[in-house]
């Protein structure tokens, strides 16, 4: 089982309400896993795309809509048969480029567009949601 998630996103949350979810979920996830979230300066799609290449490998999965959709539980077992720490990347307001596209798997939480900030809401939230399953523990209903 995973022991850290590296969260990499594209500018800072700006609305509070979404800030108090993330760190709601943070704090929850503490229990099961270390969380590290590193916020890049949002320079657009090109810059972007290349400042990702150096976290390219195996288990760096692009948050996009083009990616692989999962419900709850096959999500949790795509979190338990991770046989390393994975790192999510969640883009700037421009996406990604092509080229950077074809280098990672993706993974999709909607085919909608969604503001990056809930996106990480989401996705904090999805992680938590599958260790308690993966733990038999009541949240998933």
């Amino acid at each position: 089982m995973i022991n850290k998630i590296q969260l990499i996103t594209f500018g800072k949350v700006k609305e509070d309400y979404i800030r108090e979810g993330i760190l709601e979920y943070w704090k929850r996830l503490q229990i099961f896993c270390k969380i590290e979230i590193t916020e890049l300066k949002d320079r657009g799609k090109e810059k972007n795309s290349k400042t990702l290449e150096r976290y390219i490998n195996k288990n760096t999965f692009l948050l996009d809509e083009e990616g692989k959709e999962y419900n709850s539980n096959s999500f949790s077992e795509f979190i338990k048969n991770l046989n390393q720490n994975p790192t999510f990347i969640i883009g700037g307001a421009e996406g990604f480029n092509s080229e950077i596209k074809e280098k990672f798997s993706k993974i999709s939480l909607s085919k909608m567009t969604m503001i990056h900030d809930m996106t990480r809401l989401f996705l904090f939230e999805q992680i938590y949601r599958s260790f308690m399953i993966l733990n038999n523990k009541k949240y998933h209903k």
